[in-house]
């Protein structure tokens, strides 16, 4: 019967090393530029989550694209209280 042989450390450092590097390549970075009103308001959110400024953009945008996918198919992305619509979240 063949024996099963775990990967080495340095196979597996070097696989991992070569995963992160495909990660990277694949991720886009790009300069954005805000009002201070707009700065403000994400490092409010930022404060207030404990989440990086990546990350809550990247929720935000998420958030965003249900709000248009919704709104595409005639529904709306609201918030609401007891039933009554407090706030809808408008995708144009």
């Amino acid at each position: 019967m063949a024996k099963i042989q775990s990967p080495s450390a340095e196979t597996a450092s070097s696989e991992t090393a070569d995963k992160k590097t495909a990660s990277q390549k694949s991720r886009k970075r790009l300069n954005l530029d805000l009002s201070p009103e707009a700065y403000e308001l994400l490092k409010e959110i930022v404060d207030d989550s404990g989440k990086s400024m990546a990350e809550v953009l990247r929720t935000g945008l998420a958030l965003y694209g249900i709000a248009q996918e919704e709104r595409k198919k005639g529904r709306k992305l609201t918030i609401s209280e007891d039933d009554k619509v407090i706030k809808e979240i408008v995708a144009l």
